[in-house]
């Protein structure tokens, strides 16, 4: 198995950066990859909340400095960033500050989803574009896969962005293979 982990410091958040190479990781691995920071509990997450960025390029630290400038004091509003090759590595797992905190996300008001949902950003336009990279989708389907288990999390509250009740958007657009992600899921039980 190859596993790569670089920890950056990006402006005030840190980032973990995790790329896999097999595409069942150990459960261990996760385990470190989505550790909190000391003293804080886990929320009770009932859901998934799968994005694109729709931008060709980015990474953790280019969606937090752009929330940033859109006035968020928190900065990057997803849980995780899934790169594509551009600024992170494809298929590497960014994990994002509001995830070491476990605070709420800024990644979907509609249903309250930003305080129940772990939110993934894929980086890509998947409206536009064919769809996420084989390694996006590999290291998008071990982290919901990890996800669903450990926070007991049925296939079908795995939803896309543009599906959650009272959302306007097509993220994660329709060339994402959402039902990829549920079959994830279902595998976690």
């Amino acid at each position: 198995m190859v596993v790569a982990l670089v920890v950056a410091v990006v402006g005030s958040i840190i980032v973990i950066v995790f790329a896999l190479g097999d595409p069942v990781p150990r459960r261990r691995e996760f385990d470190r990859l989505c550790a909190v920071n000391p003293g804080v509990e886990l929320r009770e997450w009932t859901h998934i909340i799968l994005h694109h960025s729709a931008t060709e390029a980015g990474g953790a630290a280019t969606f937090d400095r752009y929330h940033r400038g859109l006035g968020w004091d928190r900065g990057l509003g997803y849980n995780f960033v899934i790169g594509n090759g551009t600024r992170t590595g494809d298929g590497e797992i960014e994990v994002g500050d509001r995830w070491r905190r476990q605070t709420r996300g800024a990644h979907c008001k509609a249903g309250d989803m930003n305080a129940r949902a772990v939110g993934i950003c894929f980086v890509g336009n998947f409206e536009t574009d064919e769809g996420p990279s084989e390694a996006q989708l590999r290291a998008g389907a071990d982290l919901v896969r990890y996800l669903a288990w450990r926070f007991a999390i049925p296939c079908g509250n795995i939803l896309g962005h543009g599906e959650v009740t009272g959302a306007r958007t097509q993220c994660p657009g329709r060339f994402f293979p959402i039902e990829r992600m549920r079959a994830a899921a279902r595998e976690a039980r």
